[in-house]
């Protein structure tokens, strides 16, 4: 282990917590574990019932929707069973376990790398995205970057080195080593490989999508009277569709990122119990939260899921295409007679445009 008095110390806290600390730490796994399940089962069926949904965009949901189904299938159970009990539960499977979790990770990330690149090649090079991201190269991304998740875990297990033991702080297997220049030098390469250069290209890409739309909104503002061009233009879909991945991305970025820093600095300084466990609750949180974060951000998939789910909800009335359109028709008058306006007057729009801007009006496709 990184320090075995340390370890002793995470081993005895874990005994002999306080029956209050163990319904509370289980207790909040058990409902990660249960939201988890019944979120991402639901997103899974609404894509199945909904072919329409199943677009080039929408693949990079299903696939973070089925690890964050297996997650809690595979890891959560011996998980919440160590934190109810206090002892390692994992038996013989543990190491397999651990690998397995550790995949899920690495995999959910760089997923979520490719939905980064995926929108920053729709909205600044829209050429390119249509040549590119198309279903079987989308396909054949995802498939390489799981491969790359799973083969980096299997070249950490065959070094020699570096081991999956349990970890009482954090209550799971975990890569480990007897030599701690090894353990910091492969869980370094592990994360800068794994996550810091992943979220890193994702940061940047929404970036880059973030610069082009203002740019795109203040064309669009100034020149009022010249018509849509084809140039570095796309539609009010892409638009949701990109606002709603961003909001996937930063609910990704704010459960890793957590946990990433927590294993650094680990190998570094003995962290209480307390603080370790961070890791696995923004690990199990990820899983759980993807589904929300689907339902209210993706309109699409929310008209379809109270379509599917509507009658088991104590909800009286359920979206209406028909109101929708009949709203964007009035926001569409009311849009083209400000236009008007603006033009007679010849005074050019200041508004200032944000990232989603209700106003753009694109000419490429859904």
């Amino acid at each position: 282990m990184f320090d075995p008095n340390a370890t002793k110390v995470l081993a005895y806290e874990l005994e002999n917590r306080s029956l209050g600390l163990v319904i509370v730490e289980t207790c909040i796994l058990i409902v990660f574990a249960v939201a988890a399940l019944v979120g991402n089962s639901c997103v899974l069926f609404v894509f199945y019932k909904s072919p329409d949904l199943r677009t080039v965009a929408n693949y990079y949901l299903i696939t973070l929707a089925v690890s964050d189904f297996a997650f809690p299938v595979i890891t959560m159970p011996p998980l919440i069973a160590t934190a109810a009990t206090g002892r390692d539960m994992y038996g013989d499977q543990g190491k397999v376990i651990g690998f397995i979790g550790l995949s899920f990770a690495l995999g959910s990330i760089l997923t979520t790398s490719l939905i980064a690149k995926n929108r920053f090649f729709c909205i600044v090079k829209p050429q390119l995205y249509k040549k590119f991201f198309k279903k079987k190269p989308a396909i054949c991304m995802i498939a390489g970057a799981w491969a790359i998740a799973i083969l980096g875990n299997v070249l950490l297990s065959l070094n020699g080195k570096i081991m999956f033991v349990f970890d009482p702080g954090r209550m799971i297997y975990f890569p480990s080593s007897q030599d701690i220049y090894i353990a910091r030098f492969f869980t370094a390469l592990n994360q800068f490989l794994f996550v810091v250069l992943p979220l890193s290209l994702t940061v940047i890409c929404y970036w880059k999508v973030y610069r082009s739309v203002k740019v795109h909104n203040a064309t669009m503002a100034t020149n009022i009277n010249t018509g849509p061009t084809n140039r570095n233009s796309f539609s009010k879909n892409e638009i949701q569709v990109t606002k709603s991945l961003l909001a996937l991305v930063c609910g990704s970025l704010f459960c890793w990122i957590p946990s990433a820093s927590i294993d650094q600095i680990s190998l570094y300084v003995s962290l209480p119990r307390s603080v370790q466990m961070i890791t696995i609750y923004a690990a199990s949180s990820s899983s759980a939260i993807n589904p929300v974060i689907f339902y209210i951000f993706n309109r699409p998939f929310r008209r379809r899921f109270y379509q599917l789910f509507g009658h088991f909800l104590p909800i009286s009335t359920v979206p209406s295409t028909s109101n929708e359109s009949q709203t964007q028709g009035s926001n569409h008058t009311a849009l083209t007679k400000v236009r008007r306006i603006q033009v007679k007057n010849a005074v050019p729009s200041t508004t200032k445009s944000g990232l989603f801007s209700p106003s753009l009006n694109c000419n490429i496709g859904h």
